[in-house]
């Protein structure tokens, strides 16, 4: 996997920490955006408790052909992400596909569309939801990505502590 760097990632690199885990892609159209969004505001409360150093964010690109490292650095910074202690990546269809197959996600790609100007675009569909882990990286938990209850999310991580 590459990190929005262009960085390598593996996930022994964040062994020891809580993990919240999306899966998203930068040209989805709506629940993906709504995700990073909520996201970034429950990495606030996280801070507000003092336990954001615990707690790592993997937000997981279902769309590794378009999603380039760049194209998440972009998609980030449009969003006004806070970067610490998140990490977006991206990588072949194989790498991705059995990243997210541990959750129980899959990805998949919908009809190619063609407009009128000659772009191509074609939209994923995907689960809506986020997953805990725990320090060993060991899936705890999943939640609806969009509506996700920012307490009950807290409070899980708090019992892994």
């Amino acid at each position: 996997l590459i990190s929005q760097s262009g960085k390598e990632f593996s996930f022994s690199e964040v062994e020891g920490k809580i993990l919240v885990v999306s899966y998203i892609y930068t040209n989805c159209p709506d629940i993906c955006h709504i995700i990073s969004a909520k996201l970034n505001a429950f990495k606030n409360k996280l801070k507000k408790d003092g336990i954001q150093d615990k707690v790592y964010f993997v937000s997981i690109s279902l769309d590794p052909e378009r999603d380039t490292p760049e194209a998440l650095k972009q998609h980030a910074k449009m969003m006004n992400l806070d970067l610490t202690n998140w990490v977006f990546v991206t990588g072949d269809k194989h790498s991705i596909d059995s990243t997210i197959k541990v959750a129980g996600m899959e990805a998949i790609k919908g009809p190619i569309m063609v407009s009128e100007k000659g772009e191509i675009s074609y939209e994923i569909a995907h689960q809506n939801r986020i997953s805990l882990a725990d320090q060993k990286g060991r899936i705890r938990k999943h939640y609806r990505g969009t509506d996700f209850d920012m307490d009950e999310l807290l409070a899980d991580i708090k019992s892994l502590l």
